[in-house]
């Protein structure tokens, strides 16, 4: 059968030891072992760790998420803010190409990937693990740790652990095939697999390959969905006067898509001018600028108008993965096994960060431009500005803003290598178990963002005048001879005014390469150390090496300036070569000892007290070539009063240390927009973030503690409670840059932030609405404090229909999580913010899911429920609607099992968000750029169908 339903198959049961699991995760199997889950090294009969695990099967995760093993962990209530193609971002420096799981909320790199135990190497240039290269087609089951997990299985576990197991002994071959559409029909996708397994040499070897390919078109623009064409922005500043609300039809003040001149409340520098207020029709025609309606409080929006937003942003991004994994295992002796396996995966992604690139505010227009009207530019020129001396430079030019919907859509296509090798020897010395590996693994990613303005080019090419022969020139080619004699002169006054070969020159493609690499070698020594009253004492003892590089290049490094020598069109002392995805170079490398030890000691066993009573510990000792030794340990205890009950608790201390790309990583230049409160403009601004050499392991302390019952009165069901409290100082995180920037202005300019805060003039200038930010930069530290706490549960229930007359089956299973408290204090200066129920954390996430199996028939139903969050926590900060709607969204499964010519076949069909629920409207401060809702937690794309075939033989 290929079904892998929620009761006992094939005679194969599943013991979720010390796991949040029960016989529902039973699965098909090649043989009749008994499958151990642990949450620990340590494997021994009747032995039960106090470690929390969630345990689910290939098939019970991709029953109701058809797209994928990551698609199924992502809805699990423990995982939140996962990083993935649904989730794209406005900057080519996210995670695009692949599946970035996020146990707890607390961020990818704080999460262990591993692979039947082993340590993955890193995929991505921050050091996270994308799991598509994860050979899906022979996974069996995954276990997630959910609490610290570093002293047993390695520094970087802190928020746990996600173990992919592979079913290493199959035999035969299978493979599925599958399509899905959208029910708007839209966001196409395609998988298809086959894995298979033999023997050879008899039955000293055994082979084991797969094959995974899997496309989906994505959802290329947000106008794809309802709402994403209606402009939606959030207006007013949050107070009491003016509370932020949503509204649609937001429109910039600031620039438009043909050129504005904007009113000096939006740019003070345009006060008094006589083309304050103008701006471009597509035919060139200049006329006055309907601002719309100005919501109180907001800067720089209106509501209607002739203003324009931004365009052409992808709602969810395109995805192709292929993936290829070989093993091959061989009996070297009766009590030895050699091994080796590769893989090599490419992951492709595709999305546009924002079709209509904006140099909002950041452009001057001169009085001898070629290109104004005669009357405008007549009118310029005799402007007395505010040094009371007309014709001057100051005076004989004005302010512009132009969001260019007429541009080359600025899409981003990030392509992902990674191979991975792994091999060694284990097997058996007495009772001892043994085990020595090598594994290596190699990636790299080249983004390409495309569209992107050269910005020395764009405003040289702005300032277009007549030569003496009255020819229209580049005014840089006069007045710079030899610094860019092949300038452009490009009218902009006007939407669709320049030709397409004028945006090609000022276009161009910021790329950068990623490149790392991670050598592996370790060994493990296992058994049964002595004897006690109550049982075996059992440890698990073994080192580990790590050796990794990183390599990044980039063709648009911020850190080299880009001259601004004769470009007096532009406004900032300072810019980079693109008008975004700006990133730096990086190399750097360290290495990694590792040594640990893990006993479990029988206490009591047959008590009066205590059917079983066990105590855990774990110390592992790392020593990082940067930042020297670090010690990790845990502490735990089960204890079964007798057979129905057990309660279980756990203490540990977890490290994770920096990443290289947090270490080493060059200057990366992020544009965005920003409020700074000294000048009172809403404007963009280059963010600059990069490496910080100095950054020591972050420390988590953990504490769970929980209860499971398996009455045995009542055959097949199973409850348990565990609470989680993880907490971690000196967390590694960048320095916010509104913190840096409010610390600054406090101070009148004198703190050590200041440093970090690039402004054209110094501090107490005046106007100081001139004196907006060029630059922040946003410094990785170890001040952070993150701290998250609440309830895991689980009840599940699996019954026979016998008693009624009907030869089938039903499981029942409820997985919920309950996180009332969550903190974070960004640094020292800082004060802790409660951020519980907020953004992309709400308070309760519940799955509940049952299963029909009538013979070859069968039914799966889900429910996912998201609870209410609220829009802010932050105290004074007020929402005309507080609150964000709790939103169920339901799955169904229909699947047939069927045989012909000796084949077993599955037919089935699923369609997820049957009701095709909408998401709740989140508006922002970027209309249009943005789709109006959290697309880190919810569903966009809507009700979705796929069908597929799965065979084996």
């Amino acid at each position: 059968m290929l079904r892998l339903v929620p009761a006992m198959m094939g005679g194969v049961s599943l013991l979720a030891i010390g796991a949040q699991a029960t016989a529902q995760e039973a699965g098909a199997s090649s043989n009749d072992d008994t499958i151990v889950v642990t949450g620990s090294r340590i494997v021994r009969d009747g032995y039960s760790a106090p470690t929390p695990v969630t345990v689910v099967t290939t098939e019970e995760l991709t029953r109701t998420a058809p797209g994928g093993i990551a698609d199924g962990l992502n809805q699990l209530p423990q995982f939140a803010m996962d990083a993935s193609t649904q989730n794209t971002g406005n900057q080519a420096t996210n995670n695009g190409a692949g599946n970035f799981l996020n146990l707890r909320g607390l961020g990818s790199v704080r999460n262990l990937i591993l692979l039947d135990g082993q340590r993955i190497p890193p995929t991505t240039f921050n050091g996270t693990v994308d799991v598509n290269i994860i050979p899906s087609a022979l996974v069996e089951r995954v276990e997630v740790v959910t609490g610290g997990a570093s002293a047993q299985y390695g520094s970087d576990a802190v928020s746990g652990v996600i173990n992919y197991i592979l079913d290493k002994d199959y035999n035969g071959l299978k493979g599925q095939v599958q399509g899905g559409l959208s029910g708007y029909g839209d966001d196409k996708s395609f998988k298809a697999s086959i894995a298979g397994g033999f023997d050879v040499l008899g039955d000293r070897g055994h082979v084991l390959f797969s094959y995974d390919h899997y496309e989906r078109d994505g959802l290329p623009r947000n106008e794809m969905r309802p709402r994403g064409g209606e402009w939606w922005g959030r207006v007013g500043n949050g107070t009491e006067a003016a509370p932020y609300r949503n509204q649609i039809n937001v429109l910039y003040q600031t620039g438009t898509f043909g050129t504005l001149f904007p009113y000096a409340e939006n740019f003070a520098v345009n006060d008094g001018n006589p083309l304050e207020g103008m701006h471009f029709l597509p035919n060139g025609q200049l006329v006055p600028f309907d601002p719309g309606i100005s919501p109180p409080g907001t800067s720089n929006k209106g509501i209607g108008g002739d203003g324009s937003p931004s365009i052409g942003h992808t709602l969810t991004g395109s995805q192709l993965t292929d993936q290829f994994f070989g093993r091959f295992d061989f009996e070297v002796g009766s009590n030895v096994n050699a091994f080796a396996q590769l893989s090599f995966t490419e992951s492709r992604n595709k999305y546009v960060t924002i079709g209509s690139g904006t140099q909002t505010n950041a452009i001057y227009v001169y009085a001898d431009n070629a290109y104004l009207p005669p009357a405008a530019a007549a009118a310029l020129a005799g402007y007395v500005g505010r040094d009371g001396i007309a014709g001057t430079e100051d005076d004989a030019r004005v302010g512009a803003g132009r969001i260019h919907a007429d541009q080359p859509f600025k899409e981003v296509d990030a392509l992902s290598n990674a191979y991975t090798f792994l091999t060694g020897l284990e097997g058996t010395v007495g009772d001892f178990n043994w085990k020595a590996t090598y594994a290596y693994g190699d990636t790299i990613l080249r983004s390409s963002h495309a569209g992107n303005f050269y910005q020395q080019r764009f405003f040289a090419s702005f300032d277009a005048v007549r030569d003496p022969d009255g020819n229209i020139v580049c005014n840089i080619t006069l007045t710079n001879p030899g610094l860019m004699d092949d300038c452009r002169p490009i009218n902009w006054f006007g939407e669709g005014s320049p030709s397409q070969a004028d945006m090609d020159w000022v276009s161009g493609f910021s790329k950068f390469n990623v490149k790392q690499n991670m050598h592996i070698v370790a060994g493990e020594f296992s058994g049964d150390a002595f004897d006690l009253p109550a049982g075996p004492v059992s440890f698990a003892v073994g080192g580990e090496y790590r050796k990794q590089k990183l390599n990044q290049t980039s063709n648009s490094n911020p850190a080299i300036e880009t001259s601004t020598e004769g470009l007096r069109t532009n406004v900032a002392s300072r810019i980079n070569k693109y008008n975004s995805t700006n990133v730096g170079i990086a190399s750097g490398a360290y290495s990694v000892r590792e040594a640990f030890i893990e006993a479990a000691v029988p206490i009591l066993s047959g008590h009066q007290f205590a059917e079983n009573l066990d105590f855990n510990g774990a110390f592992r000792y790392t020593d990082y070539s940067t930042s020297g030794g670090v010690k990790t340990w845990k502490l735990g205890m089960s204890w079964t009063p007798f057979s129905d009950l057990r309660f279980r608790y756990t203490r540990s201390r977890d490290i994770r240390a920096p990443t290289l790309f947090e270490l080493y990583a060059g200057d990366q230049a992020a544009r965005g927009g920003f409020f700074d409160p000294l000048s009172g403009r809403n404007d963009n601004i280059i963010t600059l973030s990069g490496g910080n050499p100095n950054l020591t392991p972050e420390i988590g302390n953990t504490h769970t503690a929980g209860v499971v019952w398996q009455p045995s009165s009542i055959p097949g069901l199973s409850a348990s409670v565990d609470y989680f409290n993880i907490k971690i100082t000196d967390a590694i995180s960048r320095l916010n840059r509104t913190a840096v920037n409010d610390e600054c202005i406090v101070s009148g300019g004198t703190s050590t932030l200041c440093q970090y805060v690039v402004r054209p003039y110094p501090f107490d200038y005046s106007p100081a609405s001139d004196n907006f930010p060029v630059s922040v930069r946003a410094l990785s530290i170890n001040q952070a404090l993150l701290a998250v706490s609440g309830l895991d549960y689980e009840l599940s229930y699996n019954f026979g229909m016998q008693p009624f007359g009907r030869d089938a089956n039903i499981g029942l299973r409820l997985l919920g999580s309950y996180v009332p408290n969550r903190t974070t204090q960004a640094d020292a200066n800082s004060a802790p913010r409660d951020v519980h129920n907020k953004e992309n954390d709400p308070t309760h996430r519940i799955n509940l899911s049952a299963t029909y199996q009538d013979g070859p028939f069968g039914f799966t139903a889900r429910a996912r429920f998201i609870g209410s969050i609220d829009r802010t926590q932050d105290v004074g900060v007020i929402y005309e609607e507080p609150t964000v709607a709790a939103i169920v969204y339901t799955d169904i499964t229909v699947d047939y099992d069927f045989e012909i010519g000796g084949g077993m076949y599955n037919a089935y069909l699923t369609i997820n968000n049957v009701m095709d629920t909408k998401p709740p409207l989140i508006a922002n401060g970027q209309p249009g750029q943005q789709y109006p809702t959290n697309q880190g937690m919810y569903d966009v794309v809507g009700r979705y169908f796929t069908a597929g075939l799965k065979f084996e033989f």
